[in-house]
């Protein structure tokens, strides 16, 4: 009998030693299929990460595009504006110049100075207030 406990054991051993080869081939399997998953993900991700930032070059440049453009219609309007204002300042001071040397005296000339102040009045950029009849501009009353 006592060379039965050595033998069984020395099986026991032999057996326990092949089920944990066993198991870490099995856990070096399971490590490896990970590791091969993991980069096919990682090369996805790659592939989508360079396209990501090409997308975002591109938009970056149209974004410095549109801002370029928008910093130019504001010029554009700025300029319109200023040139609007200008004329409207010059209609002004033609009409006032105009009334100063044409000042009624008959009523011929009284006829007259009407057809050019109403020839006057559709020079004007700005529109007329239609309720009152007046003049944005220069706020003469014209019948």
């Amino acid at each position: 009998m006592s060379d039965l406990y050595p033998r069984v054991f020395r099986k026991y051993c032999r057996q326990f030693a092949q089920r944990s080869r066993v198991r870490k081939l099995q856990y070096i399997a399971e490590l490896e299929r990970n590791v091969q998953t993991l980069q096919v993900e990682g090369s996805d991700v790659s592939a989508e990460l360079e396209f990501l930032n090409q997308q975002n070059l591109i938009l970056s440049m149209e974004n410095k595009a549109l801002k370029q453009r928008l910093e130019s219609l504001a010029q554009e309007q700025l300029i319109k504006y200023l040139e609007h204002e200008v004329l409207e300042r010059e209609i002004g001071r033609l009409r006032a110049m105009y009334q100063q040397q044409h000042q009624p005296s008959s009523s011929h000339r009284r006829t007259n100075s009407r057809d050019l102040d109403s020839q006057f009045a559709s020079l004007s950029l700005k529109h007329k207030d239609a309720s009152s009849g007046r003049d944005n501009v220069s706020g003469q009353l014209h019948i």
